[in-house]
């Protein structure tokens, strides 16, 4: 099923010989965002020929199955770029690359880090430079986290910028101008600080979280959002939410009622999910494309999901 405006006109442009671009149809960029918690990270942002995801967290098999949910063909992915090298950001990185001949890209220390010997082909971030890929222009700054290096980006596309910043331990002054002139922020929103302090987490880890190589806390991205939000800036997209100290119910709260603060009620709100795909972006109309029943609220008491798995999770 093509769940996409892009998807659908590539689609037209192949069986029927349209040329949907010459004709004045709005293909736009599209964000959508794959799996996102600590079970694995994957993001895809497009535009006409040019697709790219932003980490690869879950295995090659669960993306190739997501990206059919959108119609999206592997073999069309340009490229791949991690974050870090944490295993719920890179997973099926390897994988994927290797067998739809997938340029990686990342820093020399994160793939140090990684150890992995045998890409397809990497290619080289360098911390704030600016790297194009097709359509879209990455410019990357390191951001703290307890990984060898975190990076975050600002991308410029034809129809407006998007700021990514997921696994972040403290909000800098360097991302709030990174960030200034963003239209799509997508954040992290990973913990309530009340639910990790009575967390069935180790005390160790309940910590790390909380540290400022950790995890960013609802209540630090809503003082963000107080503070430092852009003019631009029409939709936040939370991500990396945890299953054990979080709900979606407080993180979008938490982030709704900063919005009311600081009188941007019209700002859109996206949820994501671990185990299903995001709604869609699409920038043309800077509208959210509702999908199906992959995108109900997730219910639950915060601890509900909790298992001994999550409860031993090294990376969160």
């Amino acid at each position: 099923m093509v769940r996409s405006l892009t998807q659908c006109y590539r689609l037209i442009s192949r069986v029927f010989g349209f040329n949907c671009k010459s004709r004045g149809c709005p293909i736009g960029v599209e964000l959508t965002v794959l799996g996102s918690g600590s079970g694995g990270n994957v993001t895809l942002v497009s535009i006409e020929d040019t697709q790219v995801l932003i980490d690869a967290g879950l295995s090659c098999r669960e993306i190739c199955r997501r990206l059919s949910h959108l119609g999206v063909n592997p073999e069309d992915i340009d490229a791949i770029i991690i974050t870090h090298a944490h295993g719920d950001h890179a997973r099926g990185a390897r994988v994927f690359s290797r067998r739809y001949h997938v340029p990686v890209y990342t820093t020399l220390r994160i793939l140090n880090e990684w150890g992995v010997k045998d890409l397809y082909e990497w290619r080289e971030l360098r911390p704030d430079d600016i790297r194009a890929i097709g359509d879209l222009s990455f410019q990357s700054l390191v951001i703290p986290h307890d990984a060898s290096e975190t990076l975050a980006f600002r991308i410029d596309t034809p129809d407006g910028v998007i700021g990514f910043a997921t696994d972040i331990g403290v909000i800098t002054s360097e991302l709030v101008a990174l960030f200034r002139e963003c239209r799509v922020l997508v954040m992290e929103s990973n913990h309530a600080t009340d639910l990790l302090r009575v967390s069935p987490y180790s005390l160790a880890m309940r910590t790390r979280i909380a540290s400022s190589e950790g995890h960013l806390s609802n209540e630090e991205l809503a003082d963000f959002i107080r503070n430092h939000l852009g003019e631009s800036v029409s939709c936040i997209v939370l991500v990396h939410l945890s299953r054990v100290n979080n709900a979606p119910a407080i993180a979008e709260l938490t982030c709704r009622e900063a919005l009311v603060d600081c009188g941007r009620e019209d700002v859109r709100i996206v949820m994501t999910f671990q185990d299903k795909v995001a709604q869609t972006i699409h920038f043309v109309t800077a509208g959210i494309k509702k999908m199906h029943a992959e995108n109900f609220l997730q219910e639950g008491l915060p601890f509900s999901e909790a298992t001994n798995a999550q409860m031993t999770e090294t990376r969160r």
